[in-house]
């Protein structure tokens, strides 16, 4: 069957596209004049304008005839096709498109493909074919009918997805949209499940569609005269990337058709005019494409002509932050934040430069950083901004902002700065680059100024402009505070672990001049005797020694990382080899007998092999025994007992001195820079725990007041140590 008859055969299907075309036009135009309309709705009309272009084709063939009428099946999948475009850039954030490119890209490339091989069948099997069944059996035919089946459940999709991920966030004026656009995408489905399944169009459902398709509009009209409709609208970067494409591929079919004219009327040298011209348009297309200035200009475009406000203010401060907050790990030389702050503030207006001048101890202002401007000498423009200056005295007093083309215009700065005489250097207003200066204003007090460089593409300002430079000057001040809160901090740590060393070292030459001391004091009742002056003069070496090591540790610079921590730790156990616990206990033994002679010394016969640092080693037991004879009568007895276990050395030292009541162990004991002795430094037990802990082990105490106190330090055994306590 072709059709081929008047309209008067037809009444049904032409009255019935009629209906159609004249209802999409009519939301058209309807769309169009909407005050304030949105990028979303514009698409929606654009789609709306094809809908009717194709509706007035069909009636047009059930007039005239299908086979008098061509491209009617190149309007179907441009109808299909502009529905499609509209539902995938509503998804674009909903399915994360604008932040994987790379997944947008493959739904759009799938899609596009679909689109572009239905328009290449609908040149071999024109709309008419459909009704003959001789030609059902065509190649063409089949992947006809598979291509609209493809986007017709293509478009279900779509619109099940938008209806899902709206849910939560939208009122039922969504509902009347996805149902109004699901009536042409299902009746499709059912029209062309029919044709794969019978070979062949019915008729009935083809004079029927246009009307179907008319009962879409009143659902889209009442879901756009909701304004929560219009909420569920394209983000700035899909309306750039659709109107990019658009403008690109308006441009690719003009030069087509020019190059297609150039062959025609070329003659022998037709083909060769044809290709080079294509050529050189392409290249120009993709010169302008990468532009950074027309991508700009482009994006102030479209905000300032399809939105309600200029920026996009939720992309504005999460790029903003994202910016100040970057970390920027792994690369070799990271960006101070005072460039970040900069460079942060200048991308909203597209600024190509600027710098910062932050307030001296003078109330005048100096230059700090500056970002891509160095054509601009930015000490003799913190000249102009002394602590005195009009220029100063206006921002700090009003918080506006200065624009400098309003001075050079003979004005106050801006449209909102009347009433103030601000005096600004002729050097500095005949360099025009400059071009804006912003208030980084903290607590009530301006803290720094930002200027920046000309924009090539933004220079008429409104209220938005100004707004949005003083809340992010705002929150840059407080960025610049927290920075310099943090160097003050860094500084004080500093002072703080020079005095955390400086106390390990006092509490060091404390014990030597303890045994100095008590050595000063023998001297009077035994210098006459060889042995004690063999004694005094191994103290007088040991202590220049120790003394001698102490001013080296003293002048070593604490800048390593975590430095705070590691002088709160400076027993860490650096290095790691054998060490004889009984060599160490009989060297600390001999060395503090000659204070206190009255030491013991149990279990050091054999050799007691534990993993760790010899001198720190040293160090901690020192202070336990130092403890001891600080708590003990000169004559009082005190034992240091070493003994092995399976897995273990246990290092035991006892005395019977004060003692130190339970609450003291528990609360004071090994806390730093706390002691029970008036000269004391509060050091040593703190320090030998920690010894005791980085090589793995652990002190214990007990003690009694008015008994003496014992402490036993466990430090696990040397791996050859425990090898042989196995064999055995």
């Amino acid at each position: 069957m072709t059709l081929g008859l008047a309209g008067a055969d037809h009444p049904i299907g032409l009255v019935s596209h009629l209906i159609a075309c004249l209802a999409f036009l009519g939301l058209a135009v309807w769309l169009l004049v909407q005050r304030q309309q949105r990028v979303f709705g514009l698409l929606v009309a654009g789609a709306s304008s094809i809908v009717a272009g194709w509706a007035g084709l069909v009636a047009l063939g059930f007039a005239f005839g299908f086979g008098e009428v061509p491209g009617i099946s190149h309007a179907e999948t441009l109808r299909t096709a502009g529905w499609l475009v509209v539902l995938l850039l509503v998804l674009q954030r909903p399915w994360g498109m604008d932040r994987d490119l790379r997944s947008g890209f493959l739904v759009s490339a799938g899609l596009g493909f679909a689109v572009a091989l239905q328009l290449v069948v609908d040149s071999v099997y024109p709309f008419s074919s459909a009704f003959d069944p001789e030609l059902a059996n065509m190649p063409a035919a089949l992947v006809e009918v598979v291509t609209r089946l493809v986007l017709a459940i293509s478009g279900i999709v779509l619109l099940h997805n938008i209806h899902v991920n709206s849910l939560a966030t939208r009122g039922p004026s969504i509902r009347f949209f996805v149902v109004g656009i699901a009536v042409m995408f299902a009746y499709d489905l059912n029209l062309y499940t029919l044709q794969f399944l019978l070979g062949e169009l019915s008729l009935v459902l083809v004079e029927l569609r246009g009307a179907v398709n008319a009962l879409a509009v009143p659902l889209l009209l009442i879901a756009f005269r909701d304004e929560a409709a219009n909420r569920f609208a394209l983000s700035r970067d899909a309306a750039f990337s659709t109107i990019s494409f658009s403008a690109i591929g308006i441009y690719l079919i003009f030069m087509s058709l020019l190059a297609h004219g150039l062959r025609l009327a070329g003659g022998d040298w037709g083909v060769v005019l044809q290709v080079m011209f294509l050529a050189v348009t392409l290249i120009g297309a993709a010169l302008v494409i990468l532009s950074p200035a027309v991508r700009a200009r482009l994006k102030v475009l479209i905000a300032r002509n399809f939105y309600r406000y200029r920026y996009d203010y939720r992309s504005e401060w999460l790029g903003f932050l994202d910016k100040l907050d970057a970390s920027e790990a792994g690369a070799s030389a990271p960006q101070p934040i005072r460039e970040r702050i900069i460079e942060a503030v200048a991308r909203v207006l597209n600024c190509p430069g600027g710098l910062l001048l932050e307030v001296g101890e003078d109330g005048s202002f100096r230059l700090s950083a500056q970002w891509h401007w160095s054509t601009f000498d930015g000490d003799s423009a913190a000249e102009a901004f002394a602590a005195d200056s009009s220029l100063v005295t206006f921002m700090a007093e009003t918080g506006r902002i200065i624009d400098f083309d309003q001075l050079r215009a003979g004005g106050q700065g801006g449209p909102r700065n009347r009433g103030h005489d601000l005096a600004c250097p002729a050097a500095l207003l005949a360099d025009r680059s400059l071009w804006l200066a912003v208030p980084l204003p903290h607590h009530g007090r301006l803290s720094a100024i930002l200027l920046l460089e000309r924009s090539p593409v933004v220079h008429d300002l409104n209220w938005e402009d100004y707004d949005l430079l003083r809340t992010l000057g705002r929150q840059a001040a407080s960025y610049l505070a927290e920075a310099a809160t943090q160097m003050a901090l860094d500084e004080a740590r500093s002072f703080e672990d020079f005095s955390r060393r400086f106390a390990f070292i006092m509490h060091d030459l404390k014990n030597v001049v303890s045994q100095l001391g008590l050595v000063a004091r023998n001297a009077e009742r035994h210098i006459d005797k060889p042995e004690f002056r063999a004694d005094l003069l191994a103290t007088v070496q040991s202590s220049v020694t120790k003394m001698t090591d102490l001013l080296a540790l003293m002048g070593q610079q604490a800048g390593r990382t975590n430095s705070a921590r590691r002088a709160s730790l400076p027993a860490t156990a650096e290095v790691a080899e054998p060490v004889d616990l009984a060599r160490v206990v009989a060297m600390v033994a001999a060395a503090l007998r000659r204070a206190h002679p009255a030491i013991e010394v149990e279990g050091i016969e054999e050799q007691l092999p534990v993993t760790g640092d010899c001198e720190r080693l040293e160090t901690m037991l020192t202070h336990i025994v130092q403890n001891a004879i600080d708590a003990s009568a000169p004559d009082a007895p005190i034992l240091i007992a070493l003994e092995r276990t399976a897995r273990t050395a246990r290092l035991s030292v006892t005395d019977r001195g004060h003692g130190m009541s339970r609450r003291f162990i528990r609360e004071e004991l090994f806390k730093p820079f706390r002691s029970s002795k008036a000269e004391g430094f509060g050091i040593g037990a703190y320090e030998a725990r920690e010894i005791a802990r980085a090589h793995g082990g652990r002190i214990e105490v007990t003690s009694r007041p008015g008994e003496g106190s014992r402490f036993v330090i466990t430090l696990p055994l040397a791996a050859e140590a425990r090898a042989k306590l196995a064999r055995t």
